[in-house]
């Protein structure tokens, strides 16, 4: 465990003093507002899938820099968050607050008529409010093909984040 705390208190050392000019990014995961256990693993899922698809778009991390879901697992842990509680959004600042991040990518997703109703928006991290022209809201997806989603999800949210 001291291992771990050491680990954490290195990878924060280390990023507060690297270089600001990058737009440092948090995305968490995605809150399950269904209250289905069986649909906890698309917490994970679309928070992964979202992060990766949104590094090939900036490789070379001229605009952003994504935080390791690692890192922010730890937290998520440390503080016994959980993305089907409804406290989850403000329970999450305080974990954001360690991570050193610029904005937040936060999403949520419930299901309706056998479909799964998807919503991200990308928070600024000093305001705490959803950039308005940037969000991915009301996508519609059967529970099949809830990846499909991702693509959309990034293609309205990545303006937003090479401001």
């Amino acid at each position: 465990m001291k291992k771990l705390l050491v680990l954490f208190f290195l990878f924060i050392f280390f990023f507060l003093f690297s270089a600001t000019s990058q737009i440092r990014i948090a995305i968490l995961p995605f809150q399950n507002m269904d209250g289905d256990l069986s649909l906890n693993i698309l917490s994970y899922k679309l928070q992964d899938s979202v992060a990766n698809l949104l590094r090939t778009f900036d490789s070379l991390q001229q605009h952003f820099v994504i935080i390791p879901s690692d890192s922010i697992d730890l937290l998520v842990s440390q503080f016994n968050l959980d993305p089907t509680n409804p406290q989850y959004p403000t329970d999450m600042w305080k974990a954001v607050k360690m991570l050193n991040a610029n904005v937040v990518i936060s999403g949520s997703f419930n299901r309706k008529a056998e479909r799964i109703l998807i919503n991200a928006y990308i928070y600024d991290v000093k305001t705490k409010l959803a950039f308005p022209d940037y969000q991915a809201r009301d996508i519609f997806k059967p529970e099949d093909k809830v990846m499909e989603a991702v693509p959309i999800i990034v293609k309205k949210l990545l303006p937003g984040l090479k401001q």
